[in-house]
């Protein structure tokens, strides 16, 4: 597994490093933008989706595939650690973008790589059953995964089981409607058990001691964290035309004093 991960990874550095010398070349005309997972700066690419959602402008870096969602987990990340040694930390990361798992890999003293489908991950685990002891990992990245989960608040309380105290969880699902919806129709292309909106995020509290919502808009527009939808389904939090805010929601676990 180690192996075919490593090759994977191989691949994907050797894609992106062409793509980072040709792309700012063929597209020296568009808006430049900063990534600050990479370092790369210069025009993004478009992002091709679904039928439903036709495209997102200036979605993704050409230097490492960094989503917007993505550059703005790692840019979170850095502001929640700043003064955390990270060789001492442990970092459960459900559904891994190589993008960001090959760079966080080698920070984190313990690093560990989950999903419940994938077969290219350290272990195969469900959210809502994990294998995990309690009060054993310091972070937990699970991304975009809660909405595709029967029974999500199950797996909200075992992230904050396997929480150590003090510890942190990045929790972030997609902006879908205005309100949720629980019932998506039969039919819907998203195959969701839930379609989130802003006020998903309330689930949360039920289990964890501190929620905070971060939002893109209060980062600097060079980062590029916010969405360009060009369909023309109504999204919630829209900014501009076209220009939608994103949010991740952190979660913590309270540190447990002892009065004795």
């Amino acid at each position: 597994m180690q192996s075919a991960r490593t090759w994977s990874q191989t691949i994907h550095r050797a894609k992106t490093t062409l793509k980072r010398l040709v792309f700012p070349i063929v597209f020296y005309s568009r808006d430049k933008y900063r990534c600050v997972v990479c370092g790369y700066t210069g025009p993004f690419a478009h992002k091709k989706t679904s039928k439903w959602l036709r495209s997102r402008l200036n979605a993704k870096c050409p230097g490492c595939s960094s989503l917007e969602r993505h550059r703005f987990q790692w840019h979170l990340l850095d502001e929640l650690l700043f003064e955390r040694d990270r060789s001492q930390l442990s970092l459960l990361h459900f559904a891994p973008e190589p993008c960001l798992e090959m760079r966080l890999r080698p920070q984190f003293g313990t690093y560990l790589s989950a999903d419940l489908f994938r077969e290219n991950v350290d272990q195969r685990v469900d959210v809502r059953k994990m294998p995990m002891a309690d009060n054993s990992v310091d972070v937990i990245l699970c991304s975009m995964v809660l909405h595709y989960v029967e029974g999500f608040e199950e797996g909200l309380k075992e992230i904050n089981r396997v929480l150590k105290p003090g510890g942190l969880a990045m929790l972030p699902v997609p902006m879908i409607h205005q309100t949720t919806c629980y019932e998506p129709a039969a039919d819907s292309v998203l195959n969701m058990v839930v379609e989130p909106g802003p006020d998903f995020y309330e689930a949360y509290n039920a289990f964890f001691d501190e929620v905070q919502v971060y939002c893109s808009a209060d980062y600097d527009d060079a980062l590029h964290f916010y969405l360009e939808q060009t369909d023309k389904h109504p999204f919630p939090m829209r900014l501009a035309h076209q220009k939608y805010a994103d949010t991740i929601p952190v979660t913590r676990k309270a540190l447990v004093v002892d009065v004795a």
